[in-house]
């Protein structure tokens, strides 16, 4: 059983810090809104190919009080982020670009939020532009059976521009009124409880673990596991890298200390010393992206291409057998040997020369002397920041490894009319037209 929290806190009246995704179709400003809110403008460099392709979280603050922003992907194949952002927040922000309206990741963003029954505002952005229409994108929003209030609704909707700045503030105090109507206390009393959004595997520090506090306090220190993983929280560190002692609810951090990378989406909690921990691990399900999406065996006439993938987060992960499910495989059959996260390693190629495996790395960086000893293996790395680059590049392989193609074709036609032989000469003389 989960450890009892003794921890007492005057505070306990306090509203809790709200958590708020923010959810739209990629490149609708969802990562440009966060960071006029954060006034931090170095955040979509970060991102490869300029697209949100993780969970982020990111605390800002408004009026003497703090959010908790999670940014999550537009593009298609991160369909579990979003969901996992939105099951995880209390308010939820639809960014809709106010040019081109409903696309399919919207709609896909909005039937999450109304799973999760969670409140929520339309953020009409780009609305600086002269083409954009906001009563055309309320009319697409009330067929999908939100009416927002200008229109009698109860919805709110705000018109944004993350250029301009033009309604940043007023879309801040509509969350903090939505916040205020929720009255949502912190318990803090409770054992602590949390939601894992992310986790990864770093050469020099260990399982990272992004998580977000729901109950209780977190401290350094405490034993804690979710079904897959367990250790001793060694440390705790805000987005801003700043290290931290305690965990509020509705608060994020990135966790060092489990002994491996935990399954996003899993309760993270604390107990009371390592056996008790353990013991939760016995029903512990595999990792979603280690059950192969695609055919184990290919058959006898069809070639197949063998793929070892290791990625940066089991987030990237989970994407990428999502986008190879959806390959097209009539002439070449896709096989995923492996899946892990976390740096390339001289096993990995070892690995891979056995299973005749490429392997297939997202947004990882690979060691020089790695890469000399896969040249030495004859093993293809094949390394990509951008998820749509990715699918490309396996296109390509899947390419290469289809027997070339040889038609006969026929440049002219000659009547032949006379052979000619020499004496004495070895060659051959033709005529004709």
């Amino acid at each position: 059983m989960p450890e009892q929290n003794t921890n007492k806190n005057e505070n306990s009246t306090n509203v809790k810090q709200p958590v708020v995704v923010i959810m739209g179709h990629v490149d609708h400003g969802k990562t440009s809104i966060l960071e006029v809110i954060r006034n931090d403008f170095a955040l979509t460099a970060k991102e490869s190919g300029g697209i949100t392709q993780h969970i982020g979280a990111y605390e800002a603050e408004f009026q003497g009080k703090k959010i908790t922003f999670i940014d999550t992907p537009g593009h298609e194949a991160f369909s579990a982020m979003r969901e996992r952002g939105a099951n995880v927040a209390d308010i939820a922000v639809l960014v809709i670009d106010a040019c081109e309206g409903m696309k399919p990741q919207t709609k896909e963003a909005l039937a999450f939020i109304k799973a999760t029954n969670i409140p929520f505002v339309i953020a009409l952005n780009k609305i600086d532009k002269p083409e954009a229409d906001a009563e055309k994108v309320k009319n697409e929003l009330h067929k999908e059976a939100v009416t927002v209030e200008s229109w009698g609704g109860k919805v709110p909707c705000v018109k944004t521009s993350a250029k301009t700045k033009q309604g940043i503030n007023e879309l801040l105090e509509t969350i903090w009124l939505l916040w205020a109507i929720e009255n949502i206390k912190p318990d803090l009393d409770h054992n602590p409880e949390a939601v894992v959004i992310e986790s990864s595997l770093d050469a020099k520090r260990g399982t990272i673990a992004t998580i977000i506090a729901e109950k209780g306090i977190f401290q350094t220190g405490q034993i804690v596991a979710t079904k897959s993983a367990f250790g001793k929280i060694k440390k705790m560190m805000d987005f801003k890298g700043k290290e931290i002692e305690q965990l509020l609810p509705g608060q994020a951090a990135k966790l060092l200390g489990l002994e491996m990378p935990p399954l996003v989406g899993e309760k993270l909690c604390v107990y009371a010393n390592i056996e008790s921990a353990k013991s939760c691990l016995q029903s512990a399900p595999l990792p979603q992206a280690a059950q192969s999406p695609v055919a184990d065996s290919a058959p006898d006439d069809k070639p197949f291409l063998n793929l070892f993938i290791k990625a940066d987060v089991y987030g990237s992960l989970e994407a990428i057998c999502s986008v190879l499910q959806n390959i097209n495989q009539e002439k070449v059959a896709l096989r995923i040997i492996k899946t892990a996260v976390g740096e390339i390693t001289a096993s990995d190629i070892k690995e891979a020369e056995t299973m005749g495996a490429i392997i297939l790395a997202f947004r990882l960086k690979i060691d020089p002397t790695v890469e000399n000893f896969a040249r030495q293996k004859r093993v293809k790395i094949k390394n990509f920041d951008v998820i749509y680059e990715m699918v490309q590049g396996i296109r390509m392989e899947m390419e290469a490894v289809l027997a070339p193609d040889i038609k006969r074709v026929d440049l002219a036609k000659i009547k032949l009319l006379l052979i000619l032989k020499k004496a004495n000469k070895p060659k051959l003389l033709a005529a004709g037209y």
